[in-house]
């Protein structure tokens, strides 16, 4: 199916054939040298080789409150360089409903779910060619909006799950995921 049939799909269906969330375990939590704001994370994603990702999340969390835990990974997005560090993903974190200013941030941790799982709306499989997806642009990531809803992180009213078990958030159970 063409990129541009996709987009003519329902949102839950573009998010399905184009987005793949996978439960991938901290080991390494290091300060970004040139980025005071930014941690570089190694990340067990249960392939050969772990895999680096920058997250803003200094102001939030201590290296140590991230250690050793499983996150939501955004897979298959377009790799990007912080301050010449490559990013090869990017962490789901929930924030206060209407948080324009980026100032509440609850990493949405999966220590429940076995590292190496995707993530799919309930009600849908996993595409059988997961492997293959191409990269997705962060601009079309957010075009396909996930929240919270009394603490479940949802996309169009269905449950985001993994090995059975739903993602929570415990802070901002109404708001934005990003």
């Amino acid at each position: 199916m063409s990129p541009e049939e996709i987009n003519k799909l329902p949102i839950l269906e573009q998010f399905n054939l184009r987005v793949v969330l996978k439960v991938s375990k901290i080991v390494k939590v290091e300060q970004h040298p040139e980025g005071p704001m930014l941690y570089i994370l190694s990340l067990d994603c249960g392939d050969e080789e772990p895999r680096q990702i920058v997250s803003s999340i200094v102001p939030y969390y201590k290296p140590e409150e991230l250690l050793n835990h499983n996150i939501i990974l955004v897979y298959n997005l377009k790799p990007a360089n912080f301050r010449g560090v490559r990013s090869n993903g990017m962490l789901l974190a929930a924030s206060q409903a209407g948080d324009e200013e980026h100032e509440t941030c609850e990493v949405l941790f999966a220590d429940d779910i076995p590292v190496g799982t995707i993530l799919e709306p309930e009600g849908y499989e996993v595409p059988a060619d997961v492997d293959t997806f191409c990269y997705v642009k962060a601009d079309k990531f957010f075009s396909l909006p996930l929240y919270t809803k009394d603490g479940f992180v949802e996309i169009e009213g269905k449950k985001l799950v993994g090995d059975g078990k739903n993602i929570i958030a415990h802070t901002y159970v109404n708001g934005e995921v990003g």
